[in-house]
């Protein structure tokens, strides 16, 4: 089986909300089979930061619509939107 990888858009509610507190509290909530690949921030305007973040999650029935769901009700978070989902490349065989 695959693995997703989900690339989301997220804004916090406030322009005084510590952004790497909200990655940390967003992967806490995330289910033991799935996690944060990396982030990064990006300035929208007038101080206010959106942050940009893989999450990977296994190839499952419902998966995606479960971390959108965890995402919208994570603490300090105002909007999010999904840019994108992709398949992660299965592993190499063994030689």
């Amino acid at each position: 089986m695959g693995s997703y990888v989900i690339r989301m858009k997220v804004l916090p509610e406030d322009t005084s909300t510590d952004l790497e507190k909200m990655v940390v509290g967003i992967g806490g909530l995330l289910p033991k089979s799935a996690g944060i690949r990396g982030h990064r921030v990006e300035p929208i305007a007038f101080g206010l930061s959106a942050i940009i973040m893989d999450v990977v999650a296994p190839e499952e029935e419902g998966m995606i619509d479960m971390i959108e769901e965890i995402v919208s009700k994570a603490p300090h978070v105002s909007q999010y939107e999904v840019v994108a989902v992709s398949r992660m490349s299965a592993k190499l065989p063994p030689k």
